[in-house]
C-alpha cells in the first residue's frame, strides 16, 4: 500500500470514516491515506470499540470501513448486522478474504459492498466516494 493519495476537492473533509481493524499497522496506513485524501477518520481496534463510537450522538460518521475477521465479542459481519439494526442508512464497507465472505454472505447479502484483502488504498477511496455520492442523490 504505497500509493500516493490524490488530492481532491470532492473530499472537502466534511465526511467521516470509521476505520475498524485489529491490525494496527493496516489500520494506521489506511487511516492516514484517507486523511490525506481529505476525510476525517476515526479509528477502532474492534467491533466493541466501534459500537461505543457509533453510540456517541455527538459523532457524525458517514461510512464504516471494517475488517471481517476481528477478535472480540463480534466480527465485522456482526458489526455490520448491529449497524443495520441500529444505524440504518449508514454505509458499511466490509474487508476480508473472499473465502470468508462466501461463507457468510448468505445472511448479509444486503449489508453492503465488500473488498478483498489485500486491497489498494485507491480502491477504498473510490468505494467511499461512490457510497457518499449515492447518499447525496
Amino acid at each position: 500500500m504505497t500509493s500516493t493519495p490524490p488530492r481532491s476537492e470532492s473530499t472537502a473533509g466534511a465526511e467521516t470514516v470509521l476505520v475498524v481493524d485489529d491490525e494496527v499497522l493496516i489500520r494506521m496506513v489506511i487511516s492516514e491515506y484517507l486523511r490525506d485524501c481529505g476525510y476525517k477518520v476515526i479509528e477502532a481496534a474492534n467491533a466493541d470499540e466501534a459500537i461505543l463510537l457509533l453510540q456517541q450522538e455527538e459523532l457524525t460518521i458517514d461510512v464504516v470501513f471494517t475488517d471481517i475477521e476481528m477478535p472480540g465479542s463480534m466480527d465485522g459481519w456482526g458489526l455490520s448486522r448491529w449497524i443495520r439494526a441500529n444505524r440504518q442508512g449508514l454505509h458499511v464497507i466490509l474487508v476480508g478474504s473472499p473465502a470468508h465472505a462466501a461463507n457468510a454472505a448468505g445472511e448479509l447479502c444486503e449489508s453492503g459492498p465488500m473488498l478483498s484483502k489485500p486491497y489498494e488504498p485507491q480502491a477504498v477511496l473510490d468505494r467511499i466516494k461512490r457510497l457518499l455520492a449515492e447518499r447525496h442523490k
